[in-house]
């Protein structure tokens, strides 16, 4: 595997040096942290730790995805003309980073003749193609990144419904999601004010544009259905049975909400030994009852099978994600470029992890595996705004005296705004359908409005 590069790069803002493993490779089957920084517009940035400036470095740069036979160069053209080099000898010397981590019978023709991409964007383009992302695809995306640029632009809530107005037609999820993954990279880097501003607009539009008022229905009645489907597991005990489980079910044969909501409550009742048991059902009712029920089984089958894949593609990123950190010599700064990654699932993942290693009595990975736990903490504490900290020791309190006393206490330290970061991380939560953390977060937004009221 290639190892970042590390160096010591200065603040173009207040010229602070700041130190920055530098991606000079990016080789996806070991690193595909690195692909998405690349996606994502992130690669080879560092956050300054005086002035909070995201500063973007311009470097040299050799993309491999062996499983594609991809290989594409890129060498920004100033970078090339500061250090006198031509780029053949850049192209070179990034060849000689990749091919010594490649065991000789790896090799592939491809690997002798690396594709070029003439800048930043046209190597993204070359990536999302072979990706299946067509051009058109792209274009449709970047006129959803302008639209929304607009919006964040426009000067009054008028303007707004205007604009949302004019462009109703083209407001889909599609919008919905690069909002949401805007804010979320404004979150990263500290912007919590343009954070609050993205939850405005958001706001405005689920409740001015056609697909948001749908969206908006949807989410209250899934919401509903999760509430109703709580309220029914509640009135079960201990002594709760397969049996009740199919008879529940089966009062939700012609509700798809409250189904995906029951599987998502308790999916560890719906076993082998369940759909053995609702089989059984099946072959004792009458003839005319035995296509719905078939139907109302394989529909929740189909549900868990999709439950299970998103738990497992999520856990895998994850767990890929941890092995990179393990192996490398610095993982601190690694976390550091990734804090995207570090969430409640990688959490997670990572106390099993620790778990594990030392129920083996593997003492030198367990210790490590300790000190990156403690690590992603104190970077996703030190990388929080004020009103992120505070949200989030409000979500972690015990009861609701704590979290008043909480309030009492630290609340005069805000304003208005803070309503506006709730919001935004309200939208988040959703996206991970974190259900209870939103209920909760709920109850604070309530008691916090009453509060600045």
């Amino acid at each position: 595997m290639t190892q970042p590069r590390q160096t010591t790069l200065q603040c173009s803002n207040c010229g602070t040096p700041n130190a920055l493993n530098l991606r000079r490779v990016v080789d996806v089957q070991h690193d595909p942290q690195g692909k998405t920084a690349l996606l994502n517009g992130q690669i080879n940035q560092f956050q300054c730790q005086n002035c909070s400036t995201v500063n973007s470095v311009s470097s040299p740069l050799l993309y491999h995805d062996a499983d594609k036979e991809m290989l594409v160069a890129f060498v920004p053209m100033d970078v090339a003309m500061k250090q006198g080099s031509n780029e053949e000898q850049m192209v070179g010397q990034l060849m000689n980073e990749l091919t010594t981590t490649i065991p000789k019978e790896d090799f592939r023709s491809y690997m002798f003749n690396p594709k070029r991409a003439l800048t930043m964007k046209g190597l993204i383009e070359q990536i999302l193609e072979a990706d299946g992302i067509t051009p058109e695809m792209m274009a449709e995306q970047e006129k959803r990144v302008q639209l929304v640029q607009k919006m964040f632009e426009v000067e009054s809530e008028e303007a707004l419904v205007t604009l949302i107005k004019e462009n109703d037609e083209q407001i889909d999820e599609s919008v919905f999601q690069t909002i949401s993954l805007m804010a979320n990279r404004m979150m990263q880097t500290g912007q919590q004010q343009a954070v609050g501003h993205l939850a405005a607009i958001q706001q405005v539009l689920l409740e001015n544009s056609t697909f948001g008022q749908e969206l908006a229905q949807r989410q209250s009645a899934q919401e509903e259905a999760i509430s109703e489907v709580t309220a029914e597991l509640d009135k079960l005990d201990d002594s709760a049975t397969r049996s009740d489980f199919i008879d529940i079910a089966i009062s939700y044969a012609d509700d798809e909400d409250k189904l995906q909501a029951l599987v998502g409550l308790i999916r560890p009742a719906f076993d082998y030994e369940f759909f053995m048991e609702f089989s059984q059902l099946i072959s004792k009712a009458p003839a005319d009852e035995r296509d719905k029920l078939e139907g109302l089984r394989d529909t929740i089958r189909e549900l868990t099978e999709q439950l299970d894949q998103q738990t497992q593609m999520m856990v895998q990123q994850k767990a890929q994600f941890l092995q990179s950190l393990l192996n490398s010599n610095d993982y601190e700064q690694m976390i550091a470029q990734n804090v995207a990654l570090i969430d409640d699932n990688f959490m997670n993942v990572l106390m099993s992890n620790v778990q594990e290693a030392e129920r083996r009595q593997d003492i030198q990975v367990a210790a490590k595996l300790r000190q990156i736990y403690e690590a992603a903490v104190a970077i996703l504490q030190s990388q929080m705004s004020p009103e992120l900290l505070f949200i989030n020791d409000l979500l972690t309190t015990e009861d609701d005296a704590s979290m008043q006393a909480i309030i009492d206490e630290r609340l005069p330290n805000f304003d208005d705004e803070l309503l506006q970061v709730i919001d935004a991380v309200e939208g988040l939560l959703a996206q991970q359908g974190q259900q209870e953390a939103i209920e909760r977060l709920a109850t604070i937004r309530e008691a916090l409005a009453s509060a600045l009221s």
